[in-house]
């Protein structure tokens, strides 16, 4: 089918995150980098020959900055279907100058398939509203490349409404939980920041430094750590440094809260989260189940006691009947009973004498039986 499409169907399967809304800066480094992956699976010596086609989303100085000897990415134009020079004099120089033109080609076409799938990644990532502006009425997309769209949706992404500003403000101010690590947290609110940066509202690092400084005393797990902060000179207290400072001293707290947990019965290895009660429950829960299992298992053990207690009274009155008797014998023709002595059967009169008070004939239990069965119809 091609080398561009050889190209375009070896990556189909890299998976791209759709972004729901606007496009924000978060959610398009989610996505660049989601297209680096696929794209740095292609190989090419072109840009220093380490990076794939990274190029093709990445600006030329930042490119150039990581880049093999700073070696730059290009756009290649077509070398069309000839080469533009062959010496029709040397026979092995006119080999090497057709094999380098095919080599040309196939570089090209590569480039043309990256950039191709890398443009309907993009588009169907963020939908076409949102790139209705540079659609052409002819060619759609395809006069642009990926880094074009990229750009144009970065220039989009900091037109926030007053709504949006208010909501980042918020998350930006949003009180420490006292669990979370404090370079998650800034770097969560330096995300946020650049956010509002582009929407036109300055950086905020004085409020951000008093916040936080707010917020780990109010947590009262760093006075200590405060005060040796405070006595810092004041042109050293900057955010980035507290950053620095407040890292290390958490990092200690959880050291020592991990190592003095089982003892004092705090700090963040002995806190009980949802899921560790939820274990503690069920736990709970198998013990009380034990204790009506071992409960019902006693009283089992009684009635079976009683069972064989009034087993062994009856069987003692049978005859020829013992408590341990299987009742594998035939049935006795007199009482239609199993059990192993017809001879001493009370159906017969010369065993009249040995019958309980309780005791009834045979066929005066069939007629009994048979009255109740008429009854219940």
């Amino acid at each position: 089918m091609g080398v561009k499409q050889d190209v375009e169907d070896s990556l189909k399967d890299y998976s791209i995150t759709r972004i729901d809304g606007q496009p924000t800066e978060e959610a398009l480094t989610q996505l660049k980098l989601e297209l680096a992956e696929g794209l740095a699976s292609i190989p090419t010596l072109n840009g220093g020959g380490r990076h794939g086609h990274i190029g093709l989303i990445i600006q030329d100085a930042e490119y150039t900055a990581f880049s093999n000897n700073g070696e730059p990415y290009e756009i290649f134009d077509n070398p069309g279907p000839y080469p533009a020079h062959v010496d029709a004099t040397d026979a092995v120089l006119r080999e090497r100058q057709v094999a380098e033109h095919k080599g040309e080609v196939k570089e090209y076409e590569m480039q043309l398939g990256a950039a191709s799938w890398t443009r309907k990644a993009i588009i169907a990532a963020v939908g076409e509203e949102w790139l209705s502006e540079i659609k052409n009425q002819h060619v759609g997309y395809n006069h642009l490349t990926p880094l074009d769209i990229l750009t144009h949706l970065e220039s989009i992404g900091g037109t926030l409404d007053f709504m949006d500003v208010t909501e980042l403000q918020a998350e930006l101010l949003k009180a420490w939980d006292q669990v979370e690590a404090p370079t998650t947290l800034f770097e969560r609110q330096d995300k946020i920041e650049k956010q509002l940066v582009k929407a036109g509202i300055p950086s905020q690092e004085h409020l951000r430094l008093a916040t936080a400084l707010c917020w780990f005393q109010q947590s009262g797990e760093f006075d200590n750590a405060l005060e040796v902060w405070e006595a810092k000179p004041a042109a050293s207290k900057t955010l980035s440094a507290f950053r620095v400072f407040i890292q290390r001293e958490f990092a200690k707290r959880t050291k020592r809260d991990k190592q003095t947990a089982k003892g004092a019965g705090r700090g963040l290895a002995n806190k009980v989260t949802a899921e560790e009660e939820a274990e503690l429950n069920a736990m709970a829960m198998l013990e009380f189940v034990h204790a009506v299992t071992a409960q019902n298992n006693a009283q089992m053990e009684k009635m079976m006691e009683l069972f064989k207690s009034s087993l062994s009274e009856l069987s003692s009155k049978q005859p020829g009947v013992s408590p341990n008797t299987t009742f594998t014998h035939q049935k006795c023709p007199h009482c239609k009973l199993r059990h192993p002595n017809p001879d001493g059967c009370w159906e017969l009169e010369k065993n009249a004498a040995k019958r309980p008070k309780n005791w009834k004939p045979a066929a005066e239990r069939k007629k009994k039986s048979e009255e109740e069965k008429v009854k219940s119809e």
